[in-house]
């Protein structure tokens, strides 16, 4: 297997002809690109050869003919990484999947290297125009492009691409992949006035009757394809390679709330972190940036006032030491204020880190806490003796991790009083917590082959699932099989697990226990035992 990422430059032989020379064997990886959707041979492709490996050095480059065919002769027995690319098309290594999962081609006696099919998609093209009620051109609306995409066995909705739209109100994302998309758009009416909003001697916002108003005291809410306010109601989007979509949006001011913020007075000390808003989209907190924003300190509090939005509903967010938070929201109807001060629980985490081996900790050792939303982690340097003191730590459930100068810590047990431990999570509520982890370097190498009738078979995925797979995802290791049907699966740690070959599993929502069940039950099973350092399987791995 191996995994995408820019080749590393070494000695390249190149050749702008359908043959490239190397020099050093008698072996050959030949083939020939093609377009997924015509099938059409592809000329003008560049084709790169690079050895395979944590560190690929470039071995050989071609460029493909009006056969579309390329060959590399020459070769020594070994694995090799191919890739192609050409105008027009998504760059890709040879059976890419998600992930930067790819297969390398093996070499040698009775190997099958000579007459790949190599296939490439077409770029799409998505554009359009952004207007407003009047028919009139939005010009610097943030445009976002969301993609649903698959990944670790999970489907979900992510952020795939950002463009401004110019003063005509046009947008464009092109170089894009086969899939289904989502557009969302942000802006601010170029004519709106936002007076500021009175408060009271006490800090509190006046009553909305007595605020100052403007009929020009407006703002657009966050709009999704097709003209929907919430990411829940937007219409997906499918994109098939070498499309060219229009999507037109208009977006439709409504009368504007003011939100206040009331937090703690800074220490000026530590500085002073903005409050930000935020609003839910597939799933995620999305930052909005506030359109006239004021602070004055009141006391020992600072009210903060983000300025005008559309009615909504909305989070609201302040981050603190050690990447701490403090967090509320609020369903914004009418002018309001939201207390921050009082929001919340935070409690202290604390505890000890230490190795399995009784060694001291390696420099630079990290505790990390992140949240399930993926948004706020925190984190608090162990100290020489692996004792660590994490503050503000507020009510929610995390992932445990450690990291070290020498990379990611393997986490072999982990015990807690005052929050409940899930494998490798805690779930931390209203008592303070004491957290004790017991550290490893690492790790078990597993290699082996995937096979069908006796042969090995290239591109499956290979899937290790540790017992309690639901409370110890991060345990899951994944590789995708070479063209003899080889894998290694790096960084096991002890423990429990079933193996598994799956041809088309790189489609499955795997990370549902009901989808993957059916494959466990014909999985191989295994037992990792702490001292090891390498296993290779005495029998191939049949595919399923």
């Amino acid at each position: 297997m191996i995994r995408a990422g820019l080749l590393a430059a070494g000695i390249a032989l190149s050749a702008l002809a359908c043959n490239a020379q190397t020099s050093s064997g008698s072996f050959t990886i030949s083939g020939v690109v093609r377009s997924v959707t015509t099938g059409a041979p592809l000329d003008r492709a560049e084709v790169t050869l690079s050895t395979a490996g944590d560190q690929e050095t470039e071995v050989a480059e071609t460029a493909t003919g009006e056969s579309g065919a390329f060959r590399f002769d020459g070769l020594a027995a070994g694995k090799y990484a191919l890739a192609a690319s050409r105008r027009g098309f998504i760059p890709a290594r040879y059976q890419e999947h998600e992930g930067g999962y790819s297969t390398a081609i093996v070499t040698g006696a009775d190997q099958v290297s000579e007459g790949l099919p190599f296939n490439l998609f077409p770029t799409a093209v998505m554009g359009g125009t952004i207007t407003d009620d009047s028919g009139d051109a939005v010009g610097g609306a943030q445009v976002t492009l969301y993609r649903q995409q698959q990944q670790e066995g999970e489907t979900s909705i992510v952020r795939a691409d950002n463009d401004s739209s110019s003063d005509d109100g046009s947008y464009e994302f092109d170089n894009l992949r086969p899939g289904t998309y989502y557009l969302g758009v942000s802006a601010n009416p170029w004519y709106a006035f936002h007076p500021v909003p009175r408060t009271a001697p006490d800090g509190t916002l006046v009553p909305p009757d007595q605020q100052p108003r403007s009929p020009l005291d407006v703002a657009y809410p966050m709009t999704f394809y097709a003209n929907a306010t919430d990411s829940g109601s937007a219409t997906p989007i499918q994109v098939n390679a070498g499309d060219h979509s229009e999507m037109n949006l208009t977006l439709h001011a409504e009368p504007a709330v003011h939100m206040g913020i009331r937090v703690p007075k800074p220490d000026p000390t530590r500085g002073f972190s903005v409050p930000q808003l935020e609003q839910d989209v597939f799933g995620e907190e999305q930052f909005l940036p506030p359109t006239n924003l004021t602070t004055r300190v009141m006391g020992d509090q600072m009210i903060v006032d983000l300025g005008s939005v559309a009615p909504g509903h909305y989070g609201v967010r302040e981050y603190g030491p050690n990447g701490a938070t403090r967090s509320g929201s609020v369903d914004l109807t009418s002018d309001q204020m939201v207390d921050l001060a009082a929001a919340g629980n935070v409690v202290d985490v604390s505890g000890k880190l230490e190795l399995l081996s009784g060694a001291a900790l390696p420099p630079a050792t990290m505790l990390e806490l992140a949240p399930g939303g993926g948004n706020g982690t925190l984190n608090t340097a162990a100290s020489a003796d692996g004792s660590f003191d994490l503050r503000a730590v507020p009510a929610a459930e995390y992932t445990v991790q450690v990291t070290a100068s020498t990379g990611l810590l393997d986490i072999v047990q982990m015990a807690a009083s005052g929050a409940e431990v899930r494998g490798h999570r805690i779930i931390v509520g209203t008592d303070p917590v004491l957290l004790a982890a017991t550290l490893a370097h690492g790790s078990v190498s597993i290699a082996g082959f995937a096979r069908r009738d006796g042969k090995g078979l290239g591109g499956v995925m290979i899937l290790l699932v540790p017992e309690d797979a639901q409370d110890n995802a991060d345990l899951i290791r994944r590789d995708q099989s070479d063209s003899d049907g080889s894998f290694t699966l790096r960084r096991v740690l002890a423990g429990n697990y079933t193996l598994v070959a799956i041809e088309k599993g790189w489609s499955l929502e795997w990370s549902r226990p009901d989808v993957l069940a059916p494959y466990l039950a014909r999985g191989v099973k295994l037992h990792i035992a702490g001292q090891q350092q390498a296993l290779d399987l005495p029998a191939p791995l049949e595919v399923q």
